[in-house]
């Protein structure tokens, strides 16, 4: 989001406030039970959960800070990459995700990068 900090340029820097959602918990804390159960039934191992673990808070992929969407209220760059309003801007990487999963997006960000290039090809920006 912007801060109320200003930059060199008098323009708002930004700020950037990592956090995990309950929702991202609960799926983790499956995930976990999941991995669990199937190294102990198999005879792989036994695990043992440290009580009130929580997430690392530096454990995500920074994504959604130039969201993709189709309406400039409510994303930075449209369905191509580009940003909104400007004519040659054009952003690739993670960063455009409107949400991200728990793994990791780097084939994800691949596959946007080889489309975004085949638009520019395509249209000669």
């Amino acid at each position: 989001m912007l801060g109320r900090k200003r930059d060199a340029l008098g323009l708002p820097k930004v700020e950037i406030h990592w956090r995990w959602r309950p929702l991202d918990e609960e799926n983790l804390g499956r995930l976990r039970g999941i991995v669990i159960s199937e190294l102990e039934q198999s005879n792989l191992g036994r695990v043992e959960l440290e009580p009130g673990l929580r997430p690392d808070p530096n454990a995500h992929h920074h994504a959604g800070t130039t969201r993709m969407h189709t309406d400039p209220r409510q994303g930075v760059v449209d369905e191509n990459s580009r940003v909104h309003g400007v004519e040659n801007l054009f952003v690739a990487g993670s960063s455009i995700f409107p949400t991200a999963g728990f793994a990791n997006p780097t084939l994800t960000v691949v596959a946007l990068a080889l489309r975004l290039a085949d638009y520019l090809k395509r249209e000669a920006i």
